[in-house]
């Protein structure tokens, strides 16, 4: 575990045959949000340590940015640590999450939406995600200036608990469509990520980015 920024933690693991780092992220705020519910081993390894976090607070909300393992496999595990968790997720995954047999609370969001919740202040932005083009979510929370940008930003290497600097312009200008394949879908995510104004994104994957 590593404080990557104030009330954020950051859990990782490194894959050397890939290069390849996955993050998840506890923004301790009240209440609190889990970015990425990893894999389910990754959530039965994070547990302790975001309950030695948050110590008699609960786990509110629980961001799943698009169906894949990394994303969402360790949700079960989590909701046993957590009865009353919700998970905040685009529209897809919500209609897909009931068919694996989760019976937990959903909130489905899309590009556009907000929650507001005493520290948290989210807003999403429609993301495309690689996987079948899927219909995913980002997320922005306002009061920190904190990105989760899920697989948007990926970079290959070592990156737990290492944090690069960036020039924001630069980085939603690099989209390309080995990210996102379709036209239009690239051109309105770059448009929505032009209104924000990040400090910091919490990536999925590879080096965290203080954005300037």
């Amino acid at each position: 575990m590593q404080k990557t920024a104030d009330k954020l933690y950051q859990f990782s693991m490194y894959i050397p045959p890939m290069d390849f780092t996955i993050h998840q992220y506890l923004l301790a705020t009240d209440p609190a949000i889990l970015f990425a519910a990893g894999t389910a081993q990754q959530a039965a390894s994070i547990l302790p340590e975001v309950q030695k976090v948050l110590g008699e607070r609960p786990l509110k909300y629980v961001f799943v940015s698009h169906m894949e393992s990394d994303e969402v496999g360790g949700i079960f595990a989590i909701r046993r640590a957590y009865p009353n968790v919700q998970v905040i997720c685009g529209r897809l995954a919500a209609r897909e999450l009931p068919g694996w047999g989760y019976e937990g609370a959903v909130l489905a969001q899309a590009g556009g939406g907000t929650l507001r919740d005493g520290e948290l202040d989210l807003q999403f932005i429609d993301y495309p995600a690689e996987v079948h083009d899927q219909d995913g979510i980002i997320a922005i929370d306002r009061t920190s200036g904190i990105l989760y940008s899920a697989d948007l930003f990926l970079r290959y290497g070592n990156g737990v608990g290492q944090v690069i600097d960036g020039n924001w312009a630069e980085e939603v200008a690099s989209i390309d469509e080995a990210r996102v394949p379709v036209d239009a879908k690239r051109d309105a995510l770059k448009a929505a990520l032009a209104q924000v104004n990040p400090s910091l994104l919490a990536v999925g994957h590879g080096f965290c980015i203080r954005c300037h």
